[in-house]
């Protein structure tokens, strides 16, 4: 009784916006219901909007809108609505919200090549077909770790964006630039540049599935800055993880980030994790050296995490060198500055050494 209640009181949102066969563009509902309800409860009623819609304009575009607010289920079943279409343009967009889909189940592992062959083959049939599929290209060049072209597009992506007239495509797409411009500045170790947009993420944005991902990477951005700074971050990624359900980001924050963070720091005091490989790199912060090169070196192909964390426990200057290589091989320059960190510190401590021994 309570289902058919709900589902009655959403019709009742919705006939305003469903007259005569007509329906109301998604961005004037955007809007409406943004002004009507907190963010949390508009999103929602958008999510059903776009679910029901019988409009082909609303059901392409409701695709963004989806994935824009973290609806990645029911992302799917619009991905099939208008895959089903009579609209080719329609059946673009679903073939590459299949794409954006696929990337987001495989953790972005979805071979890159692949992407760019088929994107290639795409003959795009309107403006916001344009910008997803360069979008997707850029996605693509990313994961290649082709930073120069990866850059190349940001004008381009600008350019398209900017000449959309559809207001929600444009607020979307822009907010989709800002979002990857975060990563794509952590990678490059512009934290300046990254912190830029990560704020501005947590500003503009009503979703807060982003909010928790912008102070989660906000906070690494201050971890060999500002300790009190990153753990402010990390607190908030983990309060707004704890409210919305978001239990993957929830054990980001607390396995990785928290004791990451604090490692770095030196600080142990109070802070767990269910992670061995953090629990090892707690360990080296406390002295415990024997138990963390145990866990550490069980393991037969250390990635450049748990290479920089064995080169830190033994204060082996190849195995950072080595960590500090692999990391900007990979295109992350971020990571790289913890090698590099702890190699000036036995260089510092090396040379404070030798001023003991000239001293005495």
């Amino acid at each position: 009784m309570e289902d058919n209640n709900q589902i009655q009181d959403t019709q009742t949102i919705f006939k305003p916006f469903r007259q005569n066969g007509n329906e109301t563009s998604l961005h004037i509902v955007y809007k409406a219901m943004m002004t009507r309800y907190d963010s949390n409860q508009a999103l929602a009623l958008l999510k059903e909007f776009c679910l029901t819609s019988l409009s082909v304009e609303n059901q392409r575009r409701g695709l963004e809108l989806l994935y824009m607010s973290s609806f990645f289920d029911e992302l799917e079943e619009l991905i099939r609505v208008n895959r089903k279409s009579e609209n080719e343009e329609n059946r673009q967009w679903a073939y590459i919200y299949g794409i954006m889909l696929e990337r987001r189940k495989t953790g972005e592992k979805l071979d890159p090549y692949k992407m760019l062959a088929g994107l290639d083959k795409l003959k795009p049939l309107s403006q916001e077909v344009e910008v997803l599929k360069v979008f997707l290209t850029v996605y693509s060049y990313n994961t290649l770790r082709k930073n120069g072209t990866v850059g190349s597009y940001f004008d381009t992506l600008h350019e398209l964006t900017n000449a959309i007239d559809d207001p929600l495509m444009v607020m979307y797409f822009q907010e989709r630039l800002e979002d990857f411009l975060m990563f794509y500045h952590l990678l490059r170790n512009e934290l300046i540049l990254c912190r830029k947009y990560g704020y501005r993420l947590i500003n503009r944005t009503h979703n807060t599935f982003k909010h928790c991902v912008a102070h989660q990477k906000l906070a690494l951005t201050y971890a060999l800055e500002n300790y009190e700074q990153a753990l402010y971050h990390s607190n908030e990624a983990l309060s707004i993880a704890e409210q919305n359900g978001y239990t993957r980001l929830s054990h980001v924050v607390t396995d990785k980030n928290f004791p990451f963070i604090a490692a770095v720091n030196g600080v142990y005091e109070g802070v767990t994790t269910s992670d061995p490989i953090e629990q090892a790199h707690l360990d080296i912060a406390k002295g415990n050296i024997k138990e963390a090169v145990k866990v550490l070196e069980e393991i037969e192909q250390p990635s450049p995490f748990q290479e920089y964390y064995l080169g830190k426990a033994l204060n082996d200057m190849d195995r950072l060198l080595s960590a500090y290589h692999r990391f900007t091989r990979s295109g992350n320059h971020f990571a790289a500055q913890f090698p590099i960190h702890e190699i000036k510190r036995i260089r510092k401590l090396d040379i404070e050494i030798l001023e003991e021994h000239r001293l005495a």
